[in-house]
């Protein structure tokens, strides 16, 4: 098998695996700098981001499914983070919790109409 054959066929394995985790999701192959690695930035919805792999795994995903998964699982994993709507929490939970209990008592908050007091005993 020459060279161009192995990369068309790594190229579209490559494609097969995107098109089964997303249909709307776009790749692009950015230049590769390491030596024996490659990037794909992915993009969808107007978000992108990138994931880095390894030409050798690309290479022998054409026969053994283990690194087919693998690969897909890398990339997977990247869209599943694009499509997040995860909040970073700037503050920290603890002072969020510490400013909303500072900022008012138990005697500022208005009474609801469906809550009834207990009234303890009746004799």
């Amino acid at each position: 098998m020459t060279e161009r054959e192995a990369v068309k066929q790594s190229a579209e394995l490559l494609r097969g695996i995107i098109r089964s985790i997303d249909k709307k999701l776009e790749y692009n192959l950015l230049d590769p700098t390491q030596e024996g690695r490659f990037s794909l930035r992915l993009s969808t919805r107007g978000r992108e981001s990138t994931v880095s792999l390894r030409t050798d795994d690309l290479r022998m995903a054409v026969l053994d499914n283990v690194r087919k998964n693998v690969i897909r699982q890398k990339i997977k994993s990247a869209r599943d983070h694009l499509l997040s709507n995860y909040v970073v929490d700037v503050m920290g939970k603890k002072i969020a919790k510490m400013l909303k209990l500072s900022a008012g008592s138990k005697d500022d908050s208005k009474s609801s109409f469906f809550f009834r007091r207990p009234q303890g005993r009746r004799r």
